[in-house]
């Protein structure tokens, strides 16, 4: 019996042992499978934020394609619009009206075009004096449509509101996603409040507002939808990264309130404009260049060819000299055969593989000094707009075009000059 119990014993230790050694081997493959599935979901996760990101390069790539022809176009419209303005009669006053009201109409598109790159985000940053108040009761409408019926737009807008200097395109391209991804936190509908103030930050009140240096701001702040959980309120965080970019570019600071169980607020401070700044109209005053110019030659470098006909004939209407090749080697040609030229004008997107930046390098090698004027429908990529030349973006008016040769001209030699659109 003695035996048989120690048997029994040994037997049972090792069947517990062998039961222990089988519930840690079930643990082991349930936390592998555990670890699989979130690795699993983690990749989903990935390939789909990858295939969402290569869906909206397309889509942006697109967006600028469009927005390159459309520019070309309405420079054409506008260019010979302005043509025609000069040569109607001092009476025709009801013709002047139609061209005025087709300008109106130029200027609209281009300000839809220059949406477009800015929400593809291939928009140089065009800094200007701005009334915050003003871009919110132009982009309001433009929201409630883009929200929809179950989302309520209000606005709480402060008189009196300071002015700061910032880019127009770039800030309602900021406003337009706030409001987005206030719309993604009210799936069932909800408000939408965006307000605007002045706001003092001082030692005394630096506490709340600890990443922004003392200083007054313009305080635009959007308030919707709410913090489900601290999951919820990191996403939201991430997906401000790139508009925080934005704003600390333009030397302002996003901070978001996403606590759980709260209303999201993100408020954007932007850093008070010094001194009094009018505003910059929307439409500019038509313009009449004296037709006496000075008579210095300009090379003008542009593929399409009822572009290059139209800023050509703008030219010659300011006095100028003017010069016409339809790509980067007729220009290299000109430059070399004929010499004698005073500015080169030139698209940055050239065909035939070389860009208006290498043919600016080429024609500078053949003529030491030449001054540069370039311009596009958009910026394939910031090295095209650094802060080494001159730029003028399309669609350009006869006005612009002129102030902006004439800045060029005055300088001594090509070798200094400063980025402006």
């Amino acid at each position: 019996m003695a035996v048989d119990l120690l048997l029994g014993v040994i037997a049972a230790l090792l069947l517990l042992g062998l039961g222990l050694l089988a519930w840690r081997h079930w643990r082991q493959q349930r936390e592998a499978l555990a670890q699989l599935r979130d690795e699993r979901q983690r990749r989903e996760t990935a390939e789909e934020a990858l295939r969402r990101a290569q869906q909206l390069e397309a889509i942006g790539r697109l967006m600028r394609g469009i927005a390159h022809d459309f520019n070309n176009h309405l420079t054409v419209i506008s260019s010979n619009i302005e043509l025609l303005q000069r040569r109607l009669p001092a009476d025709s006053r009801s013709l002047l009206r139609f061209t005025e009201a087709a300008m109106a109409g130029v200027q609209r598109a281009a300000a839809l075009t220059h949406r477009l790159l800015a929400f593809s985000r291939h928009q140089p940053l065009d800094p200007e004096p701005l009334d915050v108040g003003r871009l919110v009761v132009d982009t309001t409408d433009m929201l409630r449509r883009t929200l929809g019926e179950h989302i309520a737009v209000q606005t709480e807008l402060a008189p009196g509101l300071w002015q700061t200097r910032v880019d127009a395109n770039q800030l309602e391209n900021v406003l337009v996603n706030l409001a987005l991804n206030a719309r993604d936190a009210m799936p069932n509908g909800g408000s939408l409040t965006i307000a605007t103030a002045n706001v003092c930050v001082d030692e005394k009140t630096m506490a709340p507002h600890a990443k922004i240096r003392p200083g007054d701001y313009v305080l635009l702040a959007v308030t919707g939808g709410t913090a489900a959980d601290s999951d919820s309120s990191e996403r939201t965080r991430e997906g401000l990264s790139m508009l925080r970019g934005f704003v600390r570019q333009s030397g302002g600071v996003l901070a978001v309130d996403s606590s759980p169980g709260h209303a999201i607020r993100v408020d954007v401070y932007l850093p008070r404009l010094g001194g009094e700044a009018a505003e910059h109209p929307i439409t500019q005053p038509i313009a009449h260049p004296r037709r006496d110019g000075p008579g210095e030659t300009i090379l003008l470098v542009e593929d399409d060819e009822e572009v290059r006909r139209s800023s050509a004939e703008m030219l010659r209407e300011m006095g100028y000299q003017v010069l016409e090749a339809g790509d980067a080697m007729d220009g290299v040609r000109l430059i070399v055969d004929r010499g004698g030229i005073d500015l080169l004008f030139t698209d940055i997107g050239l065909p035939g593989g070389v860009s208006g930046r290498a043919l600016a390098d080429a024609a500078r090698s053949a003529q030491p000094g030449l001054r540069v004027l370039f311009t596009t429908g958009y910026p394939q990529n910031n090295r095209d707009l650094d802060q080494s030349v001159h730029f003028i973006a399309k669609p350009f008016s006869l006005a612009a075009l002129a102030a902006k040769v004439s800045e060029v001209m005055a300088e001594p030699d090509g070798t200094a000059a400063k980025a402006t659109s």
